[in-house]
């Protein structure tokens, strides 16, 4: 998937190890174990410059990497990586691309604590799309652009369900740097963690059950 974004590097680039593709096509989640989290009202500058100012925030991990954001579950963290990235809300759920890697993610909101997410690829890696004038969107909502309409439009392979389960854009398309950091785990308790285009904190599993929720919610 292409974006007419710049893109901007802001730390040292390191792909994440073990982080497997899920499904293209949505099937049955099992339910996963392991304790849930509760937001925290710290904003991520603070807890950036909190974590980074403390001589050894990780004494009890081998690499000693520190977290970019308060981690209560006192996780092992791996090295932090800093890309572009792109976001965009939906009524029922969410859609994120990263560009290291060119991966795309659907996030779906179904209210529950354990909310499914999907990676899509797109190997054609194609043109992004033009506005459809044909596709007409309700009032106060959007139809997706760019690099998220092949998806949404069911252009790319497997992806006829995106629209049905995410239901239409309900803002635009946003273009951010984000942050990617993962824990050390390669079993079920495999995490990842990156910020959202408002500070919030989201916290995906890597594990067999790929589930979302947020970590910290948006703080400005």
């Amino acid at each position: 998937m292409r974006y007419r974004h710049p893109i901007s590097i802001l730390l040292a680039a390191l792909m994440l190890a073990g982080c497997a593709q899920t499904p293209a096509t949505p099937t049955p989640l099992p339910i996963p174990t392991g304790p849930l989290f509760t937001p925290t009202p710290t904003a991520l500058f603070e807890g950036l410059t909190t974590r980074l100012a403390t001589p050894d925030p990780s004494p009890e991990c081998p690499d000693h990497y520190p977290w970019f954001f308060e981690n209560r579950a006192r996780e092992c963290a791996a090295t932090l990586l800093t890309t572009w990235g792109a976001f965009q809300p939906f009524e029922r759920g969410l859609m994120l691309w990263i560009q290291e890697g060119g991966r795309t993610f659907v996030m779906l909101d179904d209210g529950s604590p354990f909310k499914p997410y999907y990676e899509l690829t797109d190997a054609a890696n194609a043109l992004s799309p033009e506005p459809d004038p044909n596709i007409i969107p309700p009032p106060g909502l959007y139809q997706p652009v760019l690099g998220f309409a092949r998806f949404w439009r069911g252009l790319a392979p497997n992806s006829w369900w995106v629209h049905e389960s995410l239901g239409w854009a309900t803002a635009t398309e946003i273009g951010y740097g984000i942050r990617w950091q993962c824990n050390t785990a390669t079993d079920e308790t495999a995490r990842c963690y990156f910020t959202g285009p408002r500070d919030e904190i989201f916290v995906i599993t890597q594990g067999n059950a790929k589930y979302w929720n947020y970590w910290q919610k948006p703080v400005r």
